[in-house]
């Protein structure tokens, strides 16, 4: 019988300019032909009915159909789009629906837009978990209206809502993401055990002698891994568009945040190493697309740990590509101050930040997006992702559609001291830093340990800060440093500095 990936749907955008992989299951060695907008490949099953086929690069279109055909059946997808395609990943920060996103109001005065698609790939963690639960919500392309857009990652959404306006072809996302998980669920477990492997002896200690038959049973049962409706849980309902105390989440949910609470200590299927990677992730591969979008680090933030994650970045990076096959673009989100949330807390969130810059400067095409403006102190979902959404896409503008300008946030790249003044200079400033709101925040000079006082301006691409006298001994300069924060030094493309420590 013929069949189509669960991804080729109605209603779905397909990558303009590149090559376009289609997939699915047919009859053993059964002749495939699949076309659209004057294009045709032809292919055949294998001895296991498995096929795939590319067609040859598609124009921009908002309203094409494809036929997919054997010599017994016939498939006809309608509405179906040709644009710009990404793939949107990570935790909660990224699946943050625009349902919660401070701006939702007024981006439906916007909709319909009909070349605006999302796509969310069911969250999945272990066979069986899609016929156990009701996943009729999910795994469905969307367009923009009113009363659809509430599904879309609310990033993905500013991110292909900028796009679409400066391209001027339709846009879409493919969501592939899940709340509270670490990067070792989005990568290959042969990766975690190479460049993470303290990930891989915490699982094999909290299996070892597990009766996995009954494990997986509790699983099947248990209402967190009922993931089909993103909107049926009162816990997300309630945290994601308010900032919340824990009084306030008992007193709203009572014994059922508790008992979630006290539920937390064994094992979900979603910590797996590896296990989003198999059941998510590779249900989106190859879908023909143009690059990768990151937002996830949180849940890497554990004691000892985060040293780690530039060699767990890297390592997923090249597992999503090599799925791919191609080296595509992958842009990653710097995490933001933020300072405790309903009893958890940042514990080092720098190096995770710095990690994510270091690869970023090592890993080819691979791109640092800076929200150091737009964290929330008490909230580790800040509600605003137009800016993250909108900073992305200016980063895919510039680095990827090749448009001539300035993209990148400032970067401090050596500090020079004489008598009484000590100078910063920084790259990406374009016409010139500025401080916005008058006095510099986040920044701390030291001498010889101790923090001195200091005065801030900006000489175009320099930053002048002015001490009260002349300072013996070694100066450092800390910026954005700590667990709370908030920048407010821009270049001109109003993209706030990426953090730093130096020294002299």
């Amino acid at each position: 019988m013929l069949q189509l990936a669960e991804i080729f749907q109605d209603g779905m955008i397909l990558q303009r300019d590149k090559k376009v992989c289609v997939w699915g299951t047919c009859a053993p060695a059964e002749k495939i032909t699949i076309e659209i907008q004057g294009k045709k490949a032809q292919t055949a099953g294998s001895a296991g009915g498995d096929w795939k086929a590319y067609l040859e690069p598609l124009c921009a279109s908002e309203n094409e159909q494809m036929t997919v055909r054997t010599d017994r059946e016939c498939r006809i997808l309608h509405r179906i789009a040709i644009g710009e395609v990404w793939l949107a990943g990570g935790q909660s920060n990224m699946e943050f629906q625009m349902r919660y996103e401070c701006h939702r109001e007024l981006a439906k005065q916007d909709c319909p837009n009909h070349r605006l698609r999302f796509y969310d790939v069911p969250e999945v963690c272990f066979d069986g978990q899609l016929e156990q639960f009701d996943y009729s919500r999910m795994g469905i392309w969307r367009s923009a209206k009113r009363e659809e857009v509430e599904y879309f990652s609310a990033v993905g959404y500013y991110f292909q809502r900028a796009l679409e306006e400066q391209l001027n072809v339709p846009v879409g996302i493919i969501g592939c993401n899940w709340g509270g998980t670490t990067a070792s669920a989005w990568m290959s477990a042969d990766s975690v055990r190479r460049a993470g492997y303290p990930w891989i002896e915490e699982y094999d200690n909290k299996v070892k002698g597990m009766d996995w038959e009954a494990y997986w049973e509790r699983q099947a049962e248990n209402p967190m891994n009922d993931r089909g409706n993103p909107f049926a849980d009162a816990f997300t309902e309630l945290v994601c568009p308010n900032t919340v105390t824990p009084e306030e989440v008992e007193a709203c949910l009572g014994p059922e945040y508790r008992q979630m609470s006290a539920d937390s200590d064994e094992m979900m299927a979603n910590a797996v190493p590896g296990c989003l990677y198999e059941h998510m992730l590779k249900k989106a591969a190859p879908f023909t697309i143009r690059g990768f979008l990151w937002y996830q680090g949180e849940s890497d933030d554990v004691p000892g740990r985060q040293k780690m994650y530039a060699d767990m970045l890297e390592a997923l990076i090249g597992d999503w590509r090599k799925l791919w096959q191609e080296e595509l673009p992958f842009m990653i989100v710097q995490l933001p101050g933020w300072e405790s949330w309903l009893g958890s807390c940042c514990i080092d969130f720098d190096t995770i930040r710095k990690c994510q810059e270091q690869v970023a400067n090592t890993v080819p095409q691979v791109y640092l997006c800076s929200i150091s403006d737009a964290g929330e102190q008490l909230d580790i979902h800040p509600k605003d992702k137009r800016i993250v959404g909108r900073r992305l896409a200016l980063l895919a503008r510039g680095h990827v559609y090749g448009q001539r300008l300035l993209c990148d946030a400032p970067v401090a790249e050596k500090i020079q001291a004489e008598q009484d003044q000590v100078t910063v200079y920084f790259r990406n400033a374009g016409g010139g830093l500025k401080i916005v709101g008058g006095k510099l925040s986040a920044m701390q000079v030291l001498a010889d340990g101790k923090e001195i006082a200091y005065r801030a301006y900006i000489d175009h691409d320099k930053l002048i800060l002015q001490l009260p006298q002349s300072v013996k001994g070694g100066i450092e300069i800390k910026f954005a440093q700590g667990a709370w924060y908030r920048v407010n030094l821009y270049n001109d493309a109003d993209i706030p500095s990426i953090p730093f420590v130096l020294q002299i």
